[in-house]
């Protein structure tokens, strides 16, 4: 497995000499403020020879949550800002995260269900990771897992980003516990 890559953003509080000058060149922002810029960077995070992704409770580079009703009943599941840099864009490459980053643009993912010995991939239309308008969330569009997994509010599922020996990369999905309360009556 190749050593994973930590994004982070990079603000450019104080510019360089040559920066100032091209910024006079091109004149000064409507409201006369110097603009912040902020240009997405990676660092070497974890060793070559780490494990293979096994989605226990005690792996750190999985993401485990409880799924809301209005996850189920939209078809996606919500992830965090931090949590999506953490646990997701981490194991990305650089272009990857900069397509999810640039606009709102649909990025294509496979998602494989572990749950039973029998590993279920899904790949369409609607498997799909998304930034959110606000910057805040993002999203993975996930129907026919959540409709497949019969998920109800409550259920506990694991989630992580892995790739292949070929280079393929796919979010590892595994349903982890079923919620002691009553499954909703969802209508897709």
């Amino acid at each position: 497995m190749a050593a994973s890559m930590k994004k982070t953003f990079y603000y450019n509080f104080f510019p360089t000499k040559a920066e100032e000058q091209e910024e006079a060149k091109k004149g000064c922002s409507s409201s006369g403020e110097k603009q912040i810029s902020r240009v997405l960077i990676e660092m070497h995070d974890f060793p070559d020879n780490q494990p293979p992704l096994l989605l226990k409770h005690t792996d750190q580079r999985r993401i485990i949550k409880a799924v809301s009703v209005s996850e189920i009943q939209m078809g996606i599941l919500f992830f965090s800002f931090s949590e999506t840099f953490e646990h997701i864009f981490r194991h990305w490459t650089l272009d990857e995260v900069n397509l999810v980053l640039s606009g709102y643009n649909k990025f294509h993912v496979l998602v494989k269900d572990v749950t039973d010995h029998e590993e279920t991939e899904y790949r369409s239309d609607r498997i799909f990771f998304q930034r959110l308008q606000n910057d805040e969330f993002y999203i993975l569009g996930c129907l026919d897992v959540i409709r497949n997994r019969y998920l109800s509010a409550g259920d506990e599922i694991g989630l992580a980003w892995e790739r292949d020996r070929n280079g393929t990369g796919m979010f590892l999905f595994k349903l982890l516990s079923r919620s002691k309360r009553a499954p909703a009556n969802i209508m897709f």
